[in-house]
């Protein structure tokens, strides 16, 4: 039937983005909370990480569409924005130093 052929926007979306995962290491004291804000939703959405005892990290897996440059920022203890130095960086143009990955 042609209707089990037709996806529906929510799955269109879904099915149009690659997982990629993101961590940082916790180094020093554990930090009460890490999240990651990038250019791959314009910067206005913050997304929690869990932390990872065993390992140290705070980890999370974004769905993020391919093929395009994503420039990232993790923030520590809601204040503090850094990068990561494990993770490649770029300067985007304006001064700012941001990690950065294409899918």
């Amino acid at each position: 039937m042609e209707l089990d052929n037709i996806l529906s926007a929510f799955d269109q979306a879904a099915f149009s983005k690659k997982p990629k995962a993101f961590s940082l290491h916790n180094r020093g004291p554990r930090h009460r909370k890490v999240e990651i804000c990038g250019s791959f939703d314009e910067w206005d959405t913050r997304h929690e990480l869990n932390f990872d005892p065993f390992t140290n990290q705070w980890f999370t897996t974004l769905h993020l569409k391919p093929g395009a440059e994503h420039l990232y920022k993790y923030i520590v203890n809601d204040t503090e924005w850094i990068v990561n130095e494990e993770e490649p960086r770029r300067d985007d143009g304006a001064g700012n130093v941001n990690n950065c990955c294409t899918l």
